[in-house]
């Protein structure tokens, strides 16, 4: 990175004071209670974002599984035209039109991984500093991840910011379950924990790593498909409204009907 762009980060981030000091990370071990209730909290907050994201995007799936079965019938059709319902909102129509399996949460993208630059300001990636520029950031956590590669310093700041932990003791779990190597100095022997096996530490981290990727592939898709909520909710709130296709449906489609009603009893995200 050249001079200029250094002094530049340093001048305008919040966090310059730290990154010019020492940067020491905590001196105590980590203890093997703190390890073991931080990666709990870890994982069981990224089961239950994964979870309730996926059990709302199956209703949703749902439902535009019963409006595509439901448009090649002709009598549905002309009730629809009939009652002003003749064009379908564009992004509900695409939806509609496209592979259901493909735009299911949870799969993984092959060879997916984070870029981050090389260039390094007193060790730490300068997308973390733009990363944590809004956050309230302990100078040990930059510390700490002079400890492990770029990407894996904005992997951990991204994961951090995501669950609205941006904490000491979050970031030394996630680099002491970080794999070898993604270490900055691989040949240097992660630090063991008192208490901790070797086996659990590597079944830790599998956990980890498995809960993350998935955890990020969900996080990724939620802007597309917040916006496909909003046009499938509008759309099918205003057929609910309408009795006479509430009554059609419930007299020869009561299945569709309330996969419908199961998207509009779904809570909308905040």
């Amino acid at each position: 990175m050249p001079r200029t762009e250094a002094d530049r980060i340093l001048k305008s981030s919040r966090h310059a004071i730290h990154l010019t000091d020492d940067l020491l990370e905590p001196q105590t071990p980590l203890n093997r209670y703190v390890l073991l209730r931080t990666h709990g909290r870890q994982c069981e907050r990224m089961r239950r974002f994964i979870g309730e994201a996926n059990a709302s995007r199956e209703r949703l799936e749902n439902a535009v599984e019963a409006l595509r079965q439901l448009m090649p019938v002709d009598a549905f059709r002309a009730l629809l035209k009939a009652e002003g319902f003749a064009t379908t909102p564009r992004t509900l129509a695409e939806r509609i039109s496209r592979n259901q399996s493909s735009t299911l949460i949870g799969c993984d993208k092959p060879g997916h991984t984070i870029a981050a630059s090389q260039h390094l300001i007193v060790g730490v990636c300068y997308e973390v500093i733009d990363l944590l520029e809004d956050c309230s950031v302990n100078p040990k956590i930059f510390g700490l991840l002079r400890k492990v590669v770029p990407s894996r310093q904005v992997e951990i700041a991204q994961f951090m910011i995501a669950l609205d932990r941006v904490k000491v003791n979050w970031a030394r779990v996630l680099i002491a379950l970080t794999p070898q190597s993604q270490l900055a100095d691989p040949s240097i022997p992660r630090t063991q924990c008192a208490g901790i096996t070797a086996n659990q530490i590597e079944a830790m981290e599998s956990e980890s790593t498995d809960l993350s990727k998935e955890f990020r592939n969900t996080a990724e898709r939620l802007g597309s498909w917040d916006l496909e909520f909003i046009a499938v909710r509008g759309y099918l709130n205003r057929l609910m409204d309408n009795l006479k296709i509430v009554r059609y449906l419930a007299h020869h489609f009561p299945k569709q009907l309330a996969q419908f009603q199961g998207v509009l009893e779904t809570a909308p995200r905040s």
